[in-house]
């Protein structure tokens, strides 16, 4: 046995690795999401202004995202109880 041949057989892996076969695959049951959602101010706050203007978009609001969050956030209550 040469030199580079030892080499070569030192760093080459002599034991195959095992296929390891992939987990089945779990069927998740969708979640149940509440028809009407209550809108409050708390609920509004813990959105960013991107969501907060998707919201408003929901209730046929367009919001400028320039403004101050809690002026949005009045806006779209506003829209809401409509």
């Amino acid at each position: 046995m040469g030199f580079f041949e030892w080499i070569a057989k030192f760093f080459s892996p002599s034991v195959q690795p095992k296929a390891v076969k992939p987990a089945p695959a779990k069927a998740k049951a969708p979640a149940a999401q509440p028809e009407s959602e209550k809108v409050t101010k708390a609920s509004l706050n813990k959105l960013t202004k991107a969501q907060i203007e998707e919201k408003g978009r929901e209730f046929g609001v367009e919001v400028d995202r320039r403004k101050k969050k809690d002026d949005l956030v009045a806006e779209v209550l506003k829209a809401s109880k409509k």
